[in-house]
């Protein structure tokens, strides 16, 4: 009796595991013969936003409409989230991909199967015209304990603060970006941390507000400069689609198309990952 009840259970996790695999297949096969995926963003500029006329934009969706094109998906369906529901969206199956300038992170990893880096992104901030409290690096915020540090929920750039030494209670974590401009403006934040395009795009919202320059990008505990690496996620389970978008994008570097989508939001050639750089190098 006992062993059939372990054979039993042993059929119903070879059934579970097969359902996952032929899902898996499914994903991509389902997007090539309906030319039409769903993609989760943030609804940020510059990595994936809808525009007034409800055209969908951005880097990251650019690079996924570039990529996905040569695989017949072409019709590209949004759904906008809070940064701190992409992955649980995606792992929920609202979405089949992220495009949202999502940094790849060895914890991520865990819970995500990422696409290679289409650009090398540092950190900056944004602060009150004038920069008033003198901030030009997490450490100068740790040291200032009079500083509230505005930063997207979820963010590598909050946990960037946390390295810094700038403590949890003095962290402002925002759900979306009207939320962390009206903490700006409003005085209940002293500076917002994201990535150098975000802020860049941000800056010339307002005349009350500016890029703080020069920033001291952080450093890790070797003492390398931190750079981050966004990238397009997908399921675990859905490798497959993951690497048919690989094999793609590497196409686009090679043929200056991926440079090309860059420069169309401001980036330029130093802004490319290192060519060799995988999204397996960085998760390790």
């Amino acid at each position: 009796m006992k062993i059939r009840g372990t054979l039993n259970t042993m059929a119903v996790l070879t059934g579970l595991l097969g359902a996952s695999i032929v899902h898996a297949q499914e994903a991509l096969n389902n997007a090539r013969q309906t030319g039409t995926v769903k993609v989760g963003i943030f609804n940020q500029s510059p990595w994936g936003f809808v525009d007034a006329s409800g055209e969908i934009k951005g880097q990251a969706v650019d690079v996924l409409k570039a990529a996905f094109a040569p695989l017949g998906i072409t019709k590209i369906d949004a759904v906008v989230t809070e940064f701190g529901a992409l992955i649980p969206g995606l792992q929920a199956g609202r979405f089949d991909v992220v495009a949202a300038g999502l940094y790849i992170k060895p914890e991520r990893c865990k819970l995500v199967a990422f696409g290679n880096p289409d650009i090398k992104m540092s950190d900056a901030l944004l602060v009150l015209k004038g920069n008033p409290k003198a901030l030009h690096s997490y450490t100068d915020i740790a040291k200032k304990s009079d500083v509230i540090l505005a930063v997207g929920r979820g963010s590598v750039e909050f946990q960037h603060a946390l390295d810094a030494g700038v403590p949890k209670s003095r962290l402002f974590a925002f759900p979306d970006n009207d939320a962390g401009l009206a903490a700006l403006l409003g005085g209940r934040a002293d500076a917002i941390a994201a990535t150098a395009a975000t802020i860049s795009a941000w800056a010339p919202v307002s005349d009350k507000i500016e890029r703080a320059l020069p920033f001291a990008q952080p450093v890790g505990p070797d003492g390398k400069t931190l750079y981050g690496y966004p990238a397009l996620a997908f399921r675990q389970a859905d490798s497959d689609f993951r690497d048919a978008y690989n094999g793609e994008l590497k196409k686009l570097r090679e043929s200056g198309k991926l440079l090309e989508i860059l420069k169309v939001y401001s980036f330029s050639e130093p802004d490319l990952p290192p060519e060799e750089l995988t999204a397996a190098d960085i998760c390790k």
